[in-house]
């Protein structure tokens, strides 16, 4: 049985500059909740159009210590970004981030890795990680205090590709 999120399931973000955003832990997605992340995480290239998300959504669900966190707009309901969070006991780690290009540079990114932090440092974990595959995402992660660690290579590619990890400490 997935832990309970310390946010609770619904936080909507009703401030001026949130504009009635709302945030959501997906604990139950419907089909058309997941052909909507699908969609999201191709646009935004985290995925190959060839790859089922379902697996991954459904992991993170499943975790004991994993949380899907959506945003939806205010009118029509549309995910318009994800984030997945969770840990493996040692360390907190964020995967998923992904925001709809009409949305990007809004603030929506840091405040849902902001969430990860909180949800993590609530959790007891004192670091969080994040493995990263461009350049733009180690600069944003860079701009949120976060320090490169290591690369580590793909090998599930066929052009074996470096990924970067970085981290930043939870302990204020």
């Amino acid at each position: 049985m997935p832990a309970p999120s310390p946010f609770g399931p619904d936080m909507t973000n009703h401030t001026a500059d949130g504009a009635g955003i709302r945030l959501e832990q997906l604990k139950a997605p419907t089909n058309d909740d997941i052909a909507a992340i699908t969609r999201l995480w191709i646009a935004t290239g985290l995925i190959p159009a060839i790859r089922d998300t379902r697996q991954d959504l459904e992991n993170c669900i499943a975790a004991d210590n994993g949380s899907l966190i959506v945003a939806r707009m205010p009118d029509n309901q549309e995910i318009f970004a994800t984030m997945m969070t969770g840990h493996d006991g040692v360390h907190g780690w964020i995967h998923y981030l992904a925001i709809a290009e009409h949305a990007q540079g809004g603030g929506i990114g840091r405040e849902l890795v902001s969430l990860a932090e909180d949800i993590l440092r609530i959790s007891g974990l004192s670091e969080i990680r994040i493995t990263i595959e461009n350049a733009a995402a180690g600069d944003f992660y860079a701009k949120l205090g976060y320090d490169f660690i290591e690369s580590v290579t793909d090998q599930d590619r066929r052009d074996p590709h470096q990924n970067k990890i970085m981290r930043k400490s939870l302990v204020q």
